[in-house]
C-alpha cells in the first residue's frame, strides 16, 4: 500500500511538472513563445518590470500560466534556501490564481463562509448572481500589476485577507483609491487596504453598539474614497497623533471604522486638544449619568447621537466608551470599544494603541466589577474580535523577520498541499513553526498535511498536543486545540481518556476563564434544548449553573439563563420558567441593588405578564 501511494505521489509530480513545460512551451495554444523564468530571475524576487513586461506584453499570458511559472520559479528558489525570493514568487502565483478565479465562485465562497460563521445581519442587501468573468476584470491592468509586483502590500494583503472579505468589493476600493492617484495610494498603501477590508460590507445594526436607536445615531457611511482622502490629508497636516504611513493596515482598520460622520471627526481635530497621555482621560471627559443607571435607562434618550452632545449631556459607560474612541480615531489612534459582563453587571471601556505602538486594553475598565472578559467588533469582519487576536496585536510579532520566514514556509506548506505532496507540506510546515510557534496558520497546515496523508491518529494528536502547549498563553486557541485533541482521542478508541481530559479542560477554564468555560456549557445547552425533553435542559442548566455560575455572574446570565427562559416562555412552560429563575438565583451572585438584581427582577415581571 505504501508503495502504490509513493508511486502515485511520483506521478503525480510528474504530471506537474509536464503540465508546467507545457505551458511554458506553448502558453497561447501553440505559440513558440515562452514564459521563460530564468534561474537567475527565481533566485531573486519579481520584479515589477518583469510582471508589467508578462502581463501587459504583446503576447500576453492568462493568469494560470502566471501561476505556473510563479510556482516553478519558487520550488526552483526553495531549492537554494533563497527564502525571500520563494516567498515573493509564491505571491505572485497567490494573486495570480485569485485574479483568475470566477467572481461567481468567489462570491459563493464568501456566502457559505458567512453563513457558516453566522456573520450575515439584517443590513446585508441579497446577493445577486455573480458574472462568470475572472477577478481581474473589475480592476485596471495597472492596479493589476502594482498588486501582483508590490510584494510588502501583498503580504498585508494575504496576512490581513479572512475568508469573511467580500473580495469584489475589495479590489474595486482598492482599484478606485489607486486609480485617483497611485502615488498618494503607494504613499498610504495600507491605509488603503484598510479601508478596503472595512468597506467591503456594511457594518450591522448594533454597530457600534446596540443601546442608541437609528434615529439618534445615523449608520450611514461616506464613501471609499472620501474616507481615504480624509485621512491622508489629516495625515499630511499633522492632526493625527500617530503618523498612518507607520501603522499596518492591521492597526489602521481599527481607525478607518469611525462610526462618527468625517464632521464629527473634524470637530475633535479642531476642538479636543489632546496628546496620547491625555487621551485616556477622554472616557471620564464624560459626565456619568448615574440617575439613567440607577432607573435602568440603557438606550440613549435624547434625539441626537453626536460627539458634541454627548460631551454636554453625559452619559453611562457605553457613551463614555463610545466618545473615547470615536476621539482617539478622530486624532488617527487605532481603538476598540469594548463591552464586558461582571459578576454584578455589565460595562463598557475602551483601548487604544499608545505613543510607543503598544496596545492598552483596560481603559475605563474598573477592577472591583471583575469582569471576565471583553469583547469588541472586528470591522473587517464585523463578529467580534477573538482573545488571540488582540493578543497578537499587542504582541506584534507579525513584523519580525522570524514571522517573515515562518510566514514564506507557510506558504511553500499551503502550495505543497494543493499538490498532493503532503510529506514536504508537513515538513514545510514544520520549518514554519519552528521559526514561529504563534503562526497559527503553519499548525493548521501541518495538522492538515498529517490528516490528508494519513498519519497516525497517534502522530496526529501528538502534534495536536504540541500545538496547543505553543497557545498555553492563549486560551481560546488552547481550547480550540484541545477540543481536536480530544475528538482524536475518541477516534483512537481511548474513550476514558478523553473523558478524562475533558473533565481536566473544563476545571482548568472554570478557573482562569469562565467565560470560555460558559460558551462550552451554552453550546452543550443550545444541543439539549433543541433535542431533549423538559427534565434534561433543566438538568443540563443547573448542572452548569452550579459549576460556572460563581464565577460567571453576568456571563452566565447572558449565555445560560436568558436563552433558556426565553425558550420556555415561547413554548408556555411557566412552571419550568420558574423554576429556572430559582436555580439563578441559587447559583449565581446577585448582589442587592445591582445591575443584575434588576435583570433578574425584569424576567420576574416577564414572567408575570406571561402567564396572566
Amino acid at each position: 500500500m505504501g508503495e502504490t501511494v509513493l508511486i502515485g505521489r511520483r506521478l503525480t509530480r510528474w504530471c506537474r511538472e509536464l503540465r508546467w513545460l507545457v505551458v511554458g512551451l506553448f502558453p497561447f495554444g501553440g505559440s513558440l513563445w515562452a514564459l521563460e523564468v530564468t534561474d537567475q530571475q527565481a533566485y531573486r524576487p519579481p520584479t515589477q518590470a518583469w510582471v508589467a513586461q508578462v502581463l501587459e506584453g504583446d503576447s500576453a499570458v492568462s493568469w494560470a500560466e502566471l501561476e505556473a511559472a510563479a510556482l516553478t520559479a519558487a520550488f526552483r528558489a526553495e531549492t537554494q534556501n533563497r527564502t525571500q525570493a520563494m516567498e515573493g514568487w509564491l505571491l505572485v502565483a497567490r494573486w495570480s490564481r485569485l485574479l483568475g478565479t470566477s467572481q461567481r465562485v468567489i462570491t459563493d465562497r464568501w456566502v457559505n463562509a458567512i453563513n457558516t460563521a453566522k456573520l450575515g445581519h439584517a443590513n446585508m442587501a441579497p446577493v445577486n448572481l455573480a458574472p462568470d468573468e475572472p477577478l481581474s476584470a473589475l480592476i485596471s491592468s495597472a492596479c493589476a500589476i502594482e498588486l501582483v509586483s508590490n510584494a510588502e502590500f501583498s503580504e498585508s494583503f494575504f496576512n490581513l485577507l479572512t475568508p469573511y472579505d467580500f473580495l469584489p468589493r475589495v479590489l474595486r476600493i482598492i482599484d478606485g483609491i489607486y486609480r485617483a492617484d497611485p502615488s498618494t495610494f503607494r504613499r498610504y498603501e495600507q491605509l488603503a487596504l484598510a479601508i478596503a477590508v472595512v468597506f467591503d460590507v456594511v457594518p450591522p445594526p448594533d454597530w457600534p453598539h446596540g443601546q442608541v436607536s437609528p434615529r439618534a445615531l445615523p449608520r450611514g457611511r461616506p464613501s471609499s474614497g472620501d474616507v481615504f482622502a480624509f485621512w491622508v490629508e489629516s495625515d499630511t497636516k499633522r492632526r493625527t497623533l500617530h503618523r498612518l504611513e507607520s501603522l499596518e493596515a492591521s492597526e489602521l482598520k481599527f481607525v478607518v471604522c469611525a462610526a462618527a460622520p468625517l464632521a464629527e471627526l473634524r470637530w475633535v481635530q479642531q476642538r479636543l486638544d489632546f496628546d496620547f497621555n491625555a487621551l485616556p482621560r477622554a472616557y471620564d471627559a464624560v459626565e456619568y449619568r448615574t440617575d439613567r443607571a440607577e432607573q435602568s435607562v440603557y438606550l440613549w434618550p435624547n434625539s441626537s447621537y453626536t460627539l458634541p452632545v454627548i460631551l454636554e449631556l453625559g452619559g453611562i459607560c457605553i457613551d463614555q466608551g463610545y466618545f473615547a474612541s470615536e476621539a482617539g480615531k478622530a486624532r488617527g489612534v487605532p481603538t476598540l470599544l469594548f463591552r464586558g459582563a461582571g459578576l454584578d453587571g455589565r460595562h463598557a471601556w475602551f483601548g487604544y494603541l499608545d505613543a510607543q505602538k503598544k496596545w492598552q486594553f483596560d481603559v475605563g475598565r474598573y477592577a472591583e466589577q471583575k469582569l471576565v472578559s471583553g469583547i469588541a467588533f472586528d470591522p473587517q469582519t464585523w463578529g467580534d474580535v477573538n482573545d488571540h487576536e488582540l493578543a497578537f496585536l499587542a504582541e506584534r510579532f507579525r513584523l519580525l523577520p522570524t514571522f517573515n520566514q515562518s510566514r514564506a514556509r507557510q506558504y511553500l506548506a499551503e502550495e505543497q498541499i494543493r499538490l498532493g505532496e503532503f510529506a514536504a507540506a508537513e515538513k514545510s510546515a514544520r520549518r514554519a513553526v519552528n521559526f514561529e510557534p504563534r503562526n497559527v496558520q503553519a499548525w493548521e497546515g501541518m495538522i492538515m498535511a498529517q490528516e490528508l496523508g494519513g498519519v497516525a491518529l497517534v502522530k496526529r494528536e501528538a502534534t495536536l498536543r504540541e500545538a496547543a502547549r505553543a497557545f498555553q498563553n492563549y486560551p481560546d486557541l488552547n481550547l480550540r486545540f484541545m477540543r481536536t485533541v480530544i475528538a482524536v482521542m475518541r477516534a483512537r478508541g481511548q474513550i476514558s481518556a478523553a473523558e478524562h481530559e475533558e473533565r481536566l479542560l473544563a476545571r482548568q477554564l472554570s478557573t482562569d476563564r469562565s467565560d470560555l468555560a460558559i460558551a462550552q456549557a451554552a453550546e452543550l445547552l443550545t444541543r439539549t434544548m433543541a433535542q431533549d425533553d423538559a427534565p434534561t435542559q433543566l438538568r443540563v442548566f443547573e448542572n452548569a449553573l452550579r459549576q460556572f455560575g460563581v464565577n460567571g455572574g453576568m456571563e452566565a446570565f447572558d449565555r445560560l439563563v436568558s436563552p433558556m427562559f426565553k425558550q420556555t416562555l415561547t413554548e408556555k412552560r411557566w412552571n419550568d420558567a420558574k423554576v429556572i429563575l430559582a436555580i439563578a438565583r441559587r447559583w449565581l451572585p446577585i448582589e442587592p441593588e445591582s445591575q443584575f438584581e434588576r435583570e433578574m427582577q425584569l424576567l420576574d415581571h416577564q414572567l408575570e405578564r406571561a402567564a396572566r
